[in-house]
């Protein structure tokens, strides 16, 4: 009997352990789980990436335009420039920030803010979240801007004959070919709210 009673005990206290482990594994597994911001998070994923696809690729014709782009004109411009196109794509209820740095290889790039709602004083303009509280989801893309423009010049082969059907012309000197300079740069854009 004295057997009987040891082994009953020994079998309730390895339920309740068994319960005790799953109740704790289960609270462990959805308090990490994000699911009240994954939405949201997912939202704000997407909308920085779009946005900064669009500045990327959206060409302004607006008056004196040759060719540029609106992430163009933001990088090369104000802070209003900014506002402007920036902000007409973001939705109200998000914050956003776009912040610019020079590629260096092997280094950590130093990050310069282009704009940020959150440092902008102007309530007219803008109507933005100013506050990070909740999440932010950041887009990156590089940019290649033109420091000093190509001068391909005229073609030094064109209109040349040469007698014969295999014969080698040599290059009319002096030719005047400029590549030009380029600068490549990451731009980043954080939406928050």
């Amino acid at each position: 009997m004295r057997y009987r009673k040891a082994f009953v005990f020994s079998l309730d206290s390895f339920v309740a352990f068994t319960l005790v482990v799953a109740a704790l594994y289960t609270l462990v597994f959805f308090s990490t789980v994000p699911s009240a911001y994954y939405s949201t998070l997912t939202q704000a994923n997407y909308l920085a990436k779009d946005t900064l696809v669009a500045l990327m690729t959206t060409t302004y014709d607006g008056e004196g335009s040759s060719g540029q782009t609106y992430l163009d004109l933001i990088i090369e411009g104000s802070p209003d420039a900014a506002r402007k196109y920036s902000g007409s794509m973001v939705p109200e209820q998000f914050g956003y920030k776009l912040e610019t740095a020079d590629y260096v290889a092997g280094g950590e790039p130093e990050w310069a803010e282009v704009y940020s709602t959150a440092t902008d004083t102007d309530t007219q303009q803008n109507k933005h979240k100013r506050e990070y509280h909740k999440l932010k989801a950041t887009a990156q893309a590089l940019y290649l801007a033109a420091t000093n423009e190509r001068n391909i010049g005229e073609s030094p082969y064109g209109y040349i004959t040469c007698y014969g059907d295999s014969t080698v012309c040599d290059l009319p000197l002096p030719y005047e070919y400029e590549a030009g300079d380029y600068a490549l740069k990451l731009v980043r854009l954080t939406v928050f709210t």
